[in-house]
């Protein structure tokens, strides 16, 4: 079976399909909740990843969103 690249899979519109929350907790930390739809094909991208895939996919997004903002 021939594996196909995540770049190749990923429309750059399924990412507005993730619902994403920042929650604040009460020590001062966050959380970040992502809800998706695992039955949508535009998405099985991300439930392909896997929960370590997901988490990595979103710290190297936000790392590379904010790293001008970071010295």
């Amino acid at each position: 079976m021939q594996k196909t690249s995540l770049s190749a899979m990923l429309k750059p519109s399924s990412i507005e399909k993730l619902r994403i929350e920042f929650i604040e907790e009460d020590d001062g930390s966050g959380t970040i909740h992502i809800e998706w739809d695992e039955k949508d094909p535009d998405l099985q991208w991300w439930t392909d990843l896997g929960e370590e895939g997901q988490k990595s996919f979103m710290i190297k997004a936000l790392t590379d969103a904010t790293k001008h903002d970071v010295d």
